[in-house]
């Protein structure tokens, strides 16, 4: 588990599917969310399904966390990252956030404490980012927490039936 002054952020159990659903269901979060809008529980479940299996969570290929109030234990969103193989010891990170809990810094700070854990605890030499050209909140966000835009990928997003751009964020151990 990772503390930070106001959040709690614990691995992912197939106990938070039922609040992730929740959270994806929301026409905001879907808007640049690849998956689009689950179409029941038993989606978002089968969707999660390869965070809860042993061999990747050992391996730490693919990892999942809660994000909660640490006041209360109130869901509000979750992260992400996608591990390299080692030779290139590098992240992908993702995050989301119910909608009410936007523009109050949680999401900030969240990204700020997996940076941190991905850092010194993974010994990773970078972790990068992808944001469509449009999510101004998550550009704003990327930039706040020290990540450098490093590149453009043309339509590679398929989002509500088209393809959108996407930039490339990064962040270096040394940075």
């Amino acid at each position: 588990m990772i503390l930070t002054p106001r959040l709690l952020i614990a691995p992912l159990t197939k106990a938070d599917c039922k609040d992730i659903h929740y959270k994806n269901c929301f026409q905001e979060v879907a808007e640049f969310n690849t998956i689009g809008i689950p179409e029941n529980l038993e989606a978002t479940e089968t969707l999660l399904q390869p965070l809860f299996e042993p061999q990747r969570a050992e391996q730490g290929q693919q990892m999942g966390w809660a994000i909660r109030l640490k006041a209360d234990n109130t869901f509000i969103g979750e992260l992400g990252m996608r591990l390299s193989t080692p030779k290139y010891n590098k992240g992908e990170i993702h995050y989301s956030l119910i909608p009410e809990y936007w523009n109050k810094g949680y999401a900030t700070e969240a990204v700020q404490a997996i940076l941190k854990y991905g850092f010194e605890t993974l010994n990773l030499h970078r972790i990068e980012a992808g944001v469509a050209t449009q999510n101004l909140n998550s550009i704003k966000l990327l930039e706040k927490v020290g990540m450098t835009r490093e590149g453009m990928h043309r339509k590679i997003s398929p989002i509500r039936g088209g393809w959108i751009d996407n930039y490339s964020y990064a962040i270096l151990e040394e940075d």
